[in-house]
């Protein structure tokens, strides 16, 4: 939308107090929520570093949240530091402060500031280049178990970490003190009271309306109650401050910062800070997703990751942590003033104004209040992941959620995740091995070429249909399927068997364990006699079979087609070599194949005597695409093929080939339709050819010879649409 346009819009005078009104609301929402995201961060012996970091992590996320307004797709979008990577953000500079405990507060400081920078940094980078190289859907190939026991984690470590904020003591058994215990129980019950206020009244706004409630409420109980004045409150820990009058921002990456980094210390400390990177990335591209279903239209996913690494490369500029579009935050503005870009411009300026005027109002907020918030943000997390998902999960999949959640809370994020991928990989592994790797199991009377052959050789055929076994394979055969898949195709065969055929068109992949599962077959296959017969490779699969397979070369074909073309051939030759069928179909008279299908001698050799004889040469075209359909062929002798032509790179389709005794051109001589494809003839072959003008004579002429050709047409096509109805339904099994 052009920018005029879209002032006039944002600042007509019936919109501007809605949007003033929703920005303050946004600002106490984002501001309560980065101060909580900041407070649990620098707790503990870093709880003394807040006043001085404070300033750079509004004008951050001032930024921010600035950034995202402007330049988001949907422009009620507002971005916030983030809980979920706050919490790891957390570990890492606990971990750093842990390794110094002597350090000077200066040297401190700068450590942390420089660690935390640089993972918000790293995450900006990440976002850019995933939008850059439009990998924003890589999120939908994670495992919900894994996201799950990721974001169940995080909702563990939010309570454990408001809790934290509260006591200001480390989670343990100190907590259980009366002194501490005192100041950690009001904000589990806040957290609590909070998150049922927000399901009961499905509105985020009462999260500000509880929080300033509790606020009066604790200064009413203190004030009156136990006489307790500000200053003393702030002096006993009860409150975040006191801060300074202004606080204090300076560029991070200033020279005598990056001279006082302890980096031996900042190095050792990033692998426990990596981690916030990825559940940060993960996190983004499932809000995006999840925006989608709250404005109710499609949002530029790739688009949304480049504008979320600008803010966080901003952000982190300015000394500020990792955040991204907040669902919850953005809903308000959504049902507040939908599709507006001021009330995300407002609390932007909001917060800079606060970070560079001065903090008082934030260093009288309690930090039960603060606790409450990151308790109650946890509180929803586990719910939704420990809980509610328990009914939408197959149980395998949620036992693995559980187990990555309790490796979280036992050890940390790292190993976590490293759990989390190894039971991906294992789910994935059990998951994917009972997926039926045999697309169709069938066998001669339902596994045909597509050569059109004579009666004769069709009974032969089918005599012969038990010999044959194929197999079309799908998918991705590797160790946790090609030993089951072996040892059920070689239950299958029997001393009776002649080919074993392998349709490997649907095959994505193999891995060496299946191929040496295929030998093992290859081998119980010769053991009764049968040959092993391969078709649809890749090259990157034929490549391999060839490389591996021990003895003669396998025969290989480019499609089923042709393989199973191969195996009737030789399965003809051999019943005749054996006596154990009438002779070659090729051997006998075109008049004794018609009195297969029909017997009856005079319409037979009325036919005959009403067509004329043509001989083809070897590559000699009879029809062609597109010609009038002006007479029937029947196959005398030799071999027909049609085909459709296709691309120059790409080699002519077979659609059937006509052997003696086939019909050719009976489709468009009947329904008067021009010719649908070519038809060449493969070697020297003879046809009859009964053209329109003696059908339209005999019809005329003598009617009952007519009706009696007419069933030796209907004969001839009912045998092929049967052979297709045995093939769909074996295909249907």
């Amino acid at each position: 939308m052009p920018l005029t346009p879209l002032l006039a819009a944002e600042l007509a005078p019936r919109q501007l107090l809605g949007s003033f009104a929703a920005a303050l609301i946004l600002y106490l929402l984002v501001g309560i929520m980065t101060l909580s995201i900041a407070a649990m961060v620098y707790a503990g012996p870093l709880a003394t570093l807040l006043p001085q970091a404070l300033g750079g992590i509004l004008v951050g996320v001032a930024l921010l949240v600035a950034v995202i307004s402007l330049f988001a797709a949907w422009g009620g979008t507002i971005g916030t530091t983030q809980d979920g990577s706050g919490v790891i953000l957390a570990l890492g500079a606990a971990a750093a402060a842990a390794a110094m405990p002597a350090a000077a507060p200066d040297v401190l400081a700068a450590t942390v500031s420089t660690l935390l920078l640089l993972a918000t940094l790293a995450f900006g980078g990440l976002c850019l280049l995933l939008g850059s190289f439009g990998l924003g859907t890589l999120v939908r190939y994670l495992p919900m178990p894994v996201i799950g026991g990721f974001l169940a984690g995080t909702g563990w470590l939010l309570v454990v970490g408001g809790i934290g904020v509260a006591a200001q003591a480390s989670f343990g058994w100190s907590l259980l003190e009366p002194g501490a215990a005192f100041r950690w129980l009001p904000a589990l019950v806040l957290g609590a009271v909070m998150l049922m206020a927000v399901q009961v009244g499905r509105h985020g706004a009462l999260l500000v309306a509880i929080s300033v409630l509790a606020t009066l409420l604790f200064y009413a109980v203190m004030g009156f109650g136990f006489d307790r004045s500000a200053s003393q409150l702030a002096e006993a820990g009860w409150l975040l401050g006191p801060f300074p009058e202004q606080l204090q921002w300076h560029m991070p990456l200033a020279p005598h910062t990056l001279a006082t980094v302890d980096w031996g210390v900042l190095m050792a400390a990033l692998p426990t800070t990596a981690p916030a990177i990825l559940i940060g990335a993960l996190a983004l591209m499932l809000s995006t997703s999840a925006l989608e279903l709250v404005i109710q239209r499609d949002l530029p996913t790739d688009h949304e990751l480049r504008v979320q690494g600008m803010a966080n490369i901003a952000c982190a500029c300015a000394g500020g942590l990792i955040g991204y579009t907040a669902i919850s935050v953005t809903s308000i503005g959504h049902a507040l003033a939908p599709a507006r870009r001021l009330p995300g411009l407002l609390p932007a300026l909001m917060l800079l104004a606060t970070a560079l005027l001065g903090a008082a109002a934030i260093a009288a907020v309690p930090r039960f209040v603060v606790g409450g918030l990151l308790v109650c943000i946890g509180l929803a997390l586990l719910q939704e992941w420990l809980l509610q998902a328990r009914r939408g999960m197959a149980r395998g999949d949620y036992a693995a959620m559980l187990a990555i959640f309790a490796v979280i809370v036992a050890t940390n994020f790292l190993w976590g995740i490293a759990f989390g991928l190894l039971a991906a990989t294992v789910l994935f592994v059990v998951n994917y091995s009972r997926i039926n790797v045999v697309r169709h199991a069938l066998d001669g009377r339902s596994a045909h070429s597509r050569v059109q052959r004579g009666e004769r050789q069709r009974l032969l055929l089918q005599q012969q249909a038990h010999r044959l076994r194929v197999f079309k394979l799908q998918g991705f055969v590797f160790f946790g399927s090609a030993s089951a898949l072996v040892d059920r195709l070689g239950s299958q065969l029997t001393p009776r068997t002649r080919f074993v055929l392998l349709d490997f068109e649907h095959v994505s992949g193999l891995d060496s364990t299946a191929l040496t599962c295929f030998t093992k077959l290859r081998r119980r296959a010769e053991l009764l006699g049968a040959e092993l017969v391969l078709a649809g490779l890749s090259p990157q699969l034929e490549r391999p079979w060839k490389q591996a397979t021990d003895g003669p070369p396998l025969p290989i074909f480019p499609d089923l087609d042709h393989a199973i073309e191969w195996c009737e051939e030789r399965l003809l030759l051999e019943a005749e070599a054996g006596h154990t069928a009438p002779p070659d179909a090729a051997m006998a008279s075109l008049r004794e194949q018609l009195l297969a299908v029909l017997p009856d001698a005079v319409a037979v050799d009325a036919l005959l005597l009403h067509t004329t004889p043509r001989a083809l040469n070897a590559g000699e075209t009879l029809l062609r695409q597109g010609d009038a359909p002006d007479a029937l062929f029947i196959v005398e002798a030799g071999r027909l093929t049609a085909c459709l032509t296709r691309g120059a790179d790409q080699p002519p389709l077979r659609l059937e080939s006509m052997c003696a005794g086939a019909l050719i051109g009976e489709i468009g001589f009947v329904l008067d339709r021009q010719r649908s494809a070519d038809v060449i003839a493969d070697v020297d072959s003879r046809v009859r050819v009964l053209d329109r003008a003696t059908w339209e004579r005999l019809t005329a002429d003598d009617p009952l010879l007519a009706r009696t050709l007419g069933s030796l047409l209907l004969r001839l096509l009912a045998q092929r649409t049967l052979r297709l109805t045995d093939t769909v339904d074996a295909l249907q099994r």
